[in-house]
């Protein structure tokens, strides 16, 4: 600031004493000032060129080392909008675009430089219910999306409740329960050491907000750090069936053995953080019986590196001494600082003992203050018919770009960390 307010003054001084010159040169009775004032502004013209090198030193320094490498905001915008418009049916069971993602994440990953090795495909057992007595091909026709479904045959048969959601055991019902077969996409990106840090986004839903902006941004980053060089093992994981009830990272979660839970770091799930209002971070176990909230480490974490990043991010706000209005007739808080609810991807890996940072964006002070609230001028995206990327930007120009880029710095950040001192 100091050097852009000293090149305004020598500016002004440069023209004074050109206008001096000038009008110096108009009168022959003062030529002998002419080669002073020549002097003076040869003198300032050097100080000049001297200050704007400085200047643009200093928007050098401003300007990310190596975009390409740090930040990966745009090509995440890219991919979100490719997901926008050809993907946007990847239901689970029936999503007329979910083979056409899985696809299309493997072919990235392989065109990124991955082999049929480094990926994985584990196959997650989904129940549902079904017409009974259908055939084998009925069942593959009403399950499109899936590699397999079949009845569990078990005997038992189900009636719809009153209310129309769930089922309710009947003998004499109409319903039977399905196994549908879908899978879990996971990469592996070797490291220094056998150490791993899990990087987990749903890739199953019809919005673009939930969770197309996860996929974009997981498989943007894990497509850039093929060639990376990292500390840690990292494995990417796309789980399936997460609008079902987290069937995806619970098969991961369960399937890990204690050796792999003990030399796992932490699980970074990354689900629907383009639609509201502020960029969050989350982490912990909340202990209602002690007030308090364990295992933060990778939220401390985190937390550390965005602050040393400038980058500003918001965590639940209410705590036993800051109830939500919600709960201030309670002894505790529904979610206590800096934990969240059990709603997402990272549910699973916590009850697994696995520590967990959670990258969110939504709004935690408007109604019903749990984070629902998404945003503050048009509501709840996620799960309804306005979670597109034309609406989004209408109402929030910027804002998606703003969103990846933000998480990105963060997530690149953290995976190239070389250690870990929690």
């Amino acid at each position: 600031m100091k050097t852009k307010k000293l090149a305004t003054v020598l500016l002004a001084s440069a023209l004074t004493a050109g206008s001096a010159f000038g009008l110096a040169a108009c009168d022959e009775t003062t030529s002998e000032n002419d080669a002073a004032l020549l002097d003076e502004i040869t003198k300032l013209q050097q100080q000049l060129s001297e200050v704007q090198k400085d200047l643009d030193d200093m928007k050098k320094d401003e300007e990310p080392a190596d975009e390409s490498v740090w930040n990966f905001g745009a090509e995440s915008y890219e991919k979100l909008k490719y997901i926008d418009k050809g993907l946007s049916d990847r239901d689970c069971f029936a999503g007329k675009h979910f083979k056409y993602t899985q696809n299309w994440i493997a072919y990235t990953l392989k065109n990124a430089g991955y082999t049929s090795e480094d990926i994985e495909y584990q196959d997650v057992a989904v129940p549902t219910y079904a017409t009974k007595d259908m055939s084998a091909y009925q069942l593959k026709k009403k399950y499109t999306a899936a590699s397999k479904a079949e009845y569990l045959n078990d005997g038992k048969y189900y009636s719809k409740k009153t209310n129309g959601y769930g089922y309710v055991e009947n003998a004499e019902g109409e319903y039977a329960k399905v196994n549908v077969t879908s899978q879990n996409i996971v990469v592996t990106k070797e490291g220094k050491t056998d150490k791993q840090i899990i990087v987990g986004m749903h890739y199953d839903g019809t919005g673009t907000g939930d969770n197309g902006s996860g996929v974009a941004l997981g498989l943007t980053t894990a497509e850039k750090f093929f060639d990376v060089e990292t500390q840690f093992t990292i494995k990417f994981v796309f789980f399936t069936a997460e609008e079902y009830g987290l069937y995806g990272s619970t098969a991961y979660a369960e399937s890990m053995t204690d050796a792999e839970k003990a030399n796992t770091l932490y699980m970074i799930n990354i689900d629907s953080i383009v639609c509201g209002d502020y960029c969050y971070l989350y982490g912990g176990v909340q202990d209602n019986a002690n007030k308090t909230v364990t295992q933060t480490e990778a939220y401390d974490n985190a937390s550390a590196v965005a602050k040393s990043l400038g980058l500003e991010f918001k965590s639940n706000p209410w705590t036993w001494g800051n109830l939500a209005p919600e709960n201030y007739d309670d002894e505790n808080p529904d979610y206590a600082a800096p934990s969240t609810g059990n709603w997402s991807d990272h549910a699973p890996f916590a009850e697994a003992g696995v520590k967990y940072l959670y990258l969110e964006a939504t709004n935690w002070e408007i109604p019903d203050y749990t984070g629902y609230g998404e945003s503050s001028i048009v509501g709840m995206l996620m799960n309804t018919e306005n979670d597109y990327l034309e609406f989004i930007e209408t109402y929030y120009p910027g804002r998606p770009l703003a969103h990846l880029t933000q998480f990105s710095s963060l997530l690149n950040a953290l995976l190239t960390q070389t250690s870990w001192n929690y």
